[in-house]
């Protein structure tokens, strides 16, 4: 067999055979493998010539692989001995886990067959379709699991598992067309916000938690993660430095989630009714729990706020939409800047996830006005 392989033709398909290392519990093994190459076509794929420049694709990238044999390993392999750690290493222990159950859950199933360098635009779109078909998952969740095979392909790029220069096969994959589209995000109004601080009179933690995701628009493992000696009560501020996710203290998500936050005068108050009923604490975490560790949001919500709501009429959404607000009434009073600041994220993050009007913004109502004013003599 020669490294150009050998092209036949067996009913109305062309293919090619030829030999390649593949990883056999840890050693390669030379394997012959065949592959179809297209249909055959009377006009276009008529005989071996015309198939040659698709044979010789795939052939090149044999003959690639062959001098980076480590490209050979199972990508299942990869993943598990090389990507995860990396990953478990670089990302917050959030990231990391959601990383491995989609990675448990939709990747790895669909894979197991592929080595490393096997992987192409057209397997990870025919993996990406099945997904779509066969889970309740939307658009999101789809291009998720894109990113997530991306970066996976990117660090073998880069630690030479796959060839130099290298195109990521992940790059250019469409999203398939069958899988939905995820519900819009809502932000809590005003009313909704005052109607249930309202609501929790008499529950100082489960008001307190509410007040703190309202006002100061930080995300739960943030507002979990505060301190009582943090609070510089002269400054009227918070220093937000670290996140809480279950039992693993991190830093928070970016390095510009790491700022002070504003203590309003109304979040004083709430602030201080709950200190008032853990007995004047000088430290701690200001939403402790049992033996003063942070509470669970989520248990914290099915139990006291989320009937609170329903008793008060108010349609509970999620902590997030908490934090939407916190943004979308920050640019109401001042710009997309100053609101994303508030978030610790950044202008284009803000605009993407945390925006919400329900109404035109105070500045772009003027800047309007200002521009159309005497158009009409």
């Amino acid at each position: 067999m020669s490294q150009a392989g050998y092209i036949f033709r067996q009913g109305n398909s062309w293919y090619v055979r030829y030999r390649h290392a593949v990883d056999v519990d840890g050693e390669l093994v030379v394997k012959q493998k065949c592959e179809k190459l297209c249909d055959y076509d009377s006009n276009r794929y008529r005989s071996r010539k015309d198939v040659r420049d698709l044979a010789k694709e795939k052939i090149d990238k044999v003959q690639m692989a062959r001098k980076h044999p480590q490209s050979a390993r199972m990508f299942t392999t990869y993943v598990e001995q090389t990507w995860l750690p990396y990953a478990k290493r670089t990302t917050k222990p959030s990231t990391y886990a959601g990383r491995v159950t989609h990675w448990k859950r939709y990747i790895k199933p669909r894979v197991e067959k592929y080595a490393l360098h096997d992987l192409t635009t057209a397997i990870i779109y025919g993996l990406l379709d099945d997904v779509a078909r066969s889970y309740s998952v939307n658009l999101s969740t789809v291009s998720k699991i894109r990113s997530i095979l991306f970066g996976m392909l990117k660090y073998a790029i880069n630690t030479g598992e796959l060839p130099s220069g290298t195109a990521n096969p992940a790059k250019d994959v469409m999203l398939p067309e069958c899988a939905p589209r995820p519900e819009p995000t809502e932000a809590a109004t005003r009313g909704e916000v005052q109607a249930l601080l309202a609501a929790l009179k008499g529950q100082p933690l489960a008001r307190a938690a509410i007040g703190i995701l309202a006002f100061c628009g930080v995300r739960p493992g943030e507002a979990r993660g505060l301190r009582w000696e943090e609070w510089d009560r002269a400054e009227k501020q918070i220093h937000v430095c670290r996140s809480i996710w279950h039992r693993v203290v991190s830093t928070p998500k970016t390095e510009k989630s790491v700022r002070f936050v504003t203590v309003t005068d109304e979040l004083r108050a709430i602030l201080l009714d709950l200190w008032n009923a853990k007995g004047c604490p000088f430290s701690g975490y200001i939403l402790a729990g049992r033996n003063d560790w942070p509470v669970i949001l989520d248990n914290l919500t099915k139990r006291v706020i989320q009937p609170a709501a329903e008793k008060a009429s108010i349609a509970w959404k999620e902590c997030y939409a908490l934090r939407r607000f916190h943004g979308t009434e920050v640019r109401m009073k001042s710009n997309g800047k100053t609101a994303a600041e508030a978030l610790g994220n950044s202008q284009a993050v803000f605009e993407k996830h945390y925006d919400k009007p329900t109404s035109v913004y105070p500045d772009v109502r003027r800047a309007v006005n200002d521009a159309f004013s005497g158009l009409v003599q």
